[in-house]
């Protein structure tokens, strides 16, 4: 749970970042969050492939430690 808490805050962290820098450059909140999502409709198959890889290692990884725990009374 950790794992996916701590890559949850960094996107969250790096998205604002990324709208707070495109707001000082002028845009609205409206146009950056626009020019952030953007990005998403240019992905092609393999960087949506590599995408959702990482969100299953994430949860193969918490699986394995939930396992684990349990394991240990």
């Amino acid at each position: 749970m950790k794992i996916l808490g701590v890559s949850f805050f960094l996107l969250v962290s790096c998205l604002m970042f990324s709208v707070g820098m495109d707001m000082l450059q002028g845009f609205s909140l409206y146009g950056a969050v626009k020019n952030n999502l953007s990005a998403f409709k240019l992905t092609t198959f393999s960087e949506w492939l590599m995408l959702c890889l990482f969100g299953l290692f994430l949860i193969k990884e918490m699986a394995a430690l939930y396992r684990t725990n349990k394991k240990d009374p």
